[in-house]
């Protein structure tokens, strides 16, 4: 992206226009003033998704938070919906039903018009749930219903940023970079996971061969070996997406490995050299 900062400089920043004069009001400085651009670089994704949704007022609607997740973490919300992308569920957790239900005035608690709820695009329903919650939802509470609706958990990819693994998700890149060492994807509705090495790995390793102990660690997750497209591959046996707690584990499973490959191999300071 491009900003001007107040001599006319044309100057490189992480996020577009719109979010960066929001994030720069919540920093109580003017809105194209570029003097803490620095500073807003470094804050978390999730920090900055906050700041932004501020900037909307006291009532924020379904629309403007996928506004403001595609600003800043570039998942497009409503490309996921339109497809019919993300989590494939029988049901939605309990608070995102009683919410639907609510909004098609019927009691909270029945199930009658469930078949319904769950016929709806994802959209609708994150919607419906955010103007049943008044449009009063913090940015840690849509940060929830999305990844209730959606299966786009944003804590955690803010928490994933900078540690070496490329995310592709739901039909789109959520999180790539050039010295990124593992790569892991998933099929549209989530059921599907896949877990592969990158070209910087090779580069900075030699092999392409995956550490034995992250091996061992995502084969006990149920994962096996693909040898003809040297990645390795999960299906979650009840045919609905593989749950956050997994996905979790794996994640956590590689960073620790980075870490282990950064102290053996000194990547860290290659990475940076860059």
């Amino acid at each position: 992206m491009r900003a001007e900062d107040s001599t006319g400089i044309q100057q490189t920043t992480k996020y577009s226009t719109s979010v960066m004069e929001a994030v720069r009001l919540s920093l109580f400085i003017e809105s194209n003033s570029t003097h803490l651009d620095q500073l807003i670089e470094t804050m978390t994704k999730v920090e900055v998704m906050d700041s932004y949704l501020e900037s909307f007022g006291h009532e924020v609607k379904g629309k403007e938070v996928r506004e403001v997740v595609k600003g800043v973490f570039g998942a497009d919300l409503n490309c996921i919906s339109e497809k019919n992308y993300g989590s494939k569920l029988s049901i939605y957790p309990v608070s995102v039903m009683q919410s639907l239900r609510i909004s098609l005035n019927v009691d909270p608690d029945t199930t009658e018009l469930d078949t319904q709820i769950m016929a709806m695009t994802k959209n609708e329903v994150m919607d419906r749930s955010i103007e049943a919650h008044g449009y009063s939802l913090t940015g840690e509470d849509a940060r929830v219903v999305i990844n209730q609706i959606f299966g786009v958990n944003l804590d955690g990819i803010s928490g994933l940023e900078h540690v070496g693994i490329s995310i592709y998700s739901k039909g789109q890149w959520i999180l790539q970079g050039d010295t990124d060492l593992f790569f892991i994807s998933s099929n549209l509705d989530d059921v599907e996971l896949y877990l592969a090495t990158t070209a910087y790995f090779k580069e900075t390793t030699g092999s392409n061969q995956f550490p034995d102990s992250l091996k061992q660690t995502v084969m006990s997750f149920g994962f096996t070996y693909n040898a003809d497209v040297d990645h390795f591959f999960y299906r979650n046996p009840t045919n609905e997406s593989v749950s956050d707690a997994l996905k979790g584990q794996v994640l956590r499973s590689i960073v620790g490995t980075i870490h282990e490959l950064i102290e053996i191999d000194s990547l860290l300071e290659k990475r940076s050299a860059r």
